[in-house]
């Protein structure tokens, strides 16, 4: 005897408690499923969302200062040293210092 197309596939047979994608043929009736909901008139997504942001945004930000404030030091150094030495460098002492140019 041949199997059906059915068996050889790879949905689930009578046994299984899920169903194929939402199929609602043969449904049981599930127990011991609890649900709950909040009424949409409790719900309030933007409330105190300005004052909560000021005391846990500043809590958040304040942790991670010194991972970029020492980046933003360093570079800012360098570019003020290497800036200055750019302008020495195009003087007349950087000029008759460097002997160059």
């Amino acid at each position: 005897m041949r199997a059906t197309a059915v068996a050889m596939s790879e949905m689930p047979g009578p046994k299984v408690y899920n169903l194929w994608w939402g199929d609602k043929h043969g449904a049981q009736k599930q127990r011991g499923v609890i649900t709950y909901t909040v009424s949409p008139f409790r719900q309030n997504p933007v409330d105190h969302m300005f004052r909560s942001y000021l005391f846990n945004g500043y809590r958040r930000l304040s942790a991670q200062v010194p991972y970029f404030i020492v980046p933003v030091v360093i570079g800012y150094s360098v570019y003020s040293w290497a800036k200055g030495r750019e302008e020495w460098q195009n003087s007349k002492a950087g000029h008759l210092a460097g002997a160059h140019h």
